[in-house]
């Protein structure tokens, strides 16, 4: 990828590119389900929580889904890429600096169940329009 990501509290969020470029990023203003791109890690993991039907189900009813994975997926929703990333098992160490990108990127950064920040071992990634719907079909 040759590229890195960067933010810090109340500073904004970063993207420095191969040539060293630097370019402020935003999450994107998609505001309805049907019009909106989701990306998460995988399905088995879903399968393993027992979330598998309501995970398929929201899904279904977003305008795209990819399987970008990992940090990549929460990254996009920083960029304005993908306007939902999600996982359902996360280490704190993973998510640590992805909350902290995607928050100064505009966006929102919760647990499954809506706790805030990333500490909740699964994590919803959103541009904060889109969040409560996403919460709202896993829980």
């Amino acid at each position: 990828m040759a590229r890195r990501w960067f933010a810090h509290e109340g500073g904004g969020a970063f993207t420095i590119d191969v040539r060293g470029g630097v370019r402020q990023i935003h999450v994107s203003k998609v505001a309805e389900v049907a019009d909106a791109s989701i990306s998460f890690s995988g399905l088995r993991g879903w399968r393993l929580v027992g979330l598998a039907e309501k995970f398929n189900a929201f899904a279904e009813r977003c305008w795209r889904q990819r399987a970008y994975g990992d940090f990549w997926s929460h990254l996009l929703v920083a960029e304005g890429g993908v306007d939902i990333s999600t996982e359902p098992e996360l280490k704190l160490w993973d998510m640590a600096p992805l909350d902290v990108i995607v928050r100064e990127a505009g966006g929102r950064f919760s647990s499954i169940a809506g706790v805030d920040g990333p500490h909740g071992g699964d994590v919803i990634a959103t541009n904060g329009l889109l969040h409560q719907y996403v919460i709202d079909a896993l829980t």
